[in-house]
């Protein structure tokens, strides 16, 4: 495999090229003419808006707090120096974009959330993700579930027969690049590091009303797998930088090669983790957390979102919720079936196909209400043991997950010191 070393200031540099410096220029005039910004970023005067910019920039972080973005900062510095070469613009013009990027991302995740109609919500599903330790080692399975356009015209509907064997496609090897950062550790494959600590499923589970998500510009998003060398440090990491990951919110299962598992549910400022128990086994659905904090903090944003649009507890919004923890509780049935804890027990409980709302594989048929017609897109079973992935994926209309073959991809081996 090849091995770079990270340069931040090149791949700033080509960034600022593909931008170039019109193309700084006039995103900078549209987001600040936009209806979310006129009234607040846009009301600055230039002169104030680039002082306030170059302060944020030039102001290092509290390393005793954030002692990782020691290594952190100056490399984001190094980023902007390069983007604003390869746009041929001035800094303060570099930084200014980045930072109203940054805050139309902000603000974009905030308002799916608390206005109906802004943005490209995306459309309910029915997400999933389960964890194994077991005879085939550690294996990590994902449902990832999402709306659909609607079937071709005359589509006829089609039972799908559960199957625990699939077929595989010839494996293929990575041959990607790998990029060795200047401190810490890089990543082997897109779902864990050299360490073995790896990101193996998870599932959405956005919160109605929630605060606004923490501006931490010039840093944005802290690089977990960067600095993580266990489970048990990714969850203190994901305690500290819990301000520094932006999103509507997700429960995410982490594992190591030592067998040591977690699932971390957050949405914007709030975090709990639940630890794997003597089991070997844990999983996790869209839309429902479990760990007392975070079940309690979002039925209480649920009922606040019912009070504040007008609804009542039997409306859709309110169902799907309750649906997600019906679903929940399914995959931990089959989670706990005596089939295995392996490959064949993974694939039967991902191509289970229960009547909604409980089914892992869903295929948007007739028994599925109308706020959640989700489908199958994509489902995969990552071997972090072997360093392996199998994939598969939908065939729009044609055939679903659970029919066709898998795609084996190799990468390179992670092992414990």
């Amino acid at each position: 495999m090849r091995v770079m070393s990270d340069n931040p200031f090149m791949r700033g540099e080509e960034a600022g090229r593909k931008v170039g410096q019109a193309g700084v220029r006039t995103a900078t005039e549209t987001i600040l003419k936009h209806e979310w910004f006129r009234d607040t970023l846009g009301a600055m005067t230039r002169t104030a808006l680039n002082r306030m910019v170059k302060d944020r920039m030039e102001t290092p972080p509290d390393y005793k707090r954030f002692p990782e973005l020691e290594d952190i900062y100056p490399e984001r510095l190094d980023y902007l120096r390069g983007f604003a070469r390869g746009a041929a613009c001035p800094v303060s013009e570099a930084a200014l974009y980045s930072f109203l990027k940054y805050h139309v991302e902000l603000e974009w995740w905030y308002r799916i959330y608390q206005v109906e109609g802004v943005g490209d919500a995306p459309p309910r599903g029915g997400c999933s993700g389960i964890l194994f330790v077991g005879p085939d080692g550690i294996l990590g399975g994902q449902s990832v579930d999402s709306g659909v356009p609607p079937p071709p015209k005359g589509y006829r509907h089609r039972r799908a027969v559960s199957r625990t064997s699939m077929r595989h496609g010839p494996v293929r090897y990575s041959r990607q690049a790998l990029v060795k950062p200047r401190t810490g550790y890089m990543m082997l494959s897109e779902y864990y590091n050299e360490k073995g600590v790896a990101h193996l499923c998870g599932a959405s589970a956005g919160v109605f009303l929630d605060e606004p998500l923490e501006d931490t510009w010039p840093i944005m998003e802290f690089p977990f797998f960067r600095f993580a060398e266990s489970v048990k440090h990714m969850a203190q990491l994901q305690r500290r930088y819990v301000l520094f990951s932006v999103g509507k919110g997700s429960n995410t299962i982490y594992a190591d090669l030592t067998g040591n598992a977690m699932v971390v549910e957050k949405c914007n400022r709030r975090l709990g983790i639940r630890m794997i128990d003597g089991g070997g086994v844990l999983w996790c659905t869209e839309g429902y957390f479990e760990s007392t904090a975070m079940y309690a903090y979002a039925r209480a944003k649920r009922l606040e979102y019912v009070s504040r649009m007008g609804r009542h507890l039997g409306c859709g919004d309110m169902q799907y919720a309750t649906d997600c923890a019906v679903r929940f509780a399914h995959i931990g049935e089959l989670c706990h079936e005596p089939w295995g804890r392996g490959f064949e027990h993974m694939r039967r409980a991902l191509t289970d196909h229960s009547t909604f709302p409980r089914a892992v594989c869903r295929h948007g048929g007739p028994d599925t209400d109308a706020y959640d017609t989700s489908v199958t897109l994509q489902g995969w079973i990552r071997d972090l043991t072997r360093g392996r992935q199998y994939t598969r994926d939908w065939i729009p209309w044609k055939k679903f997950c659970c029919e066709v073959p898998e795609k084996v991809t190799q990468y390179p081996v992670p092992k414990v010191n």
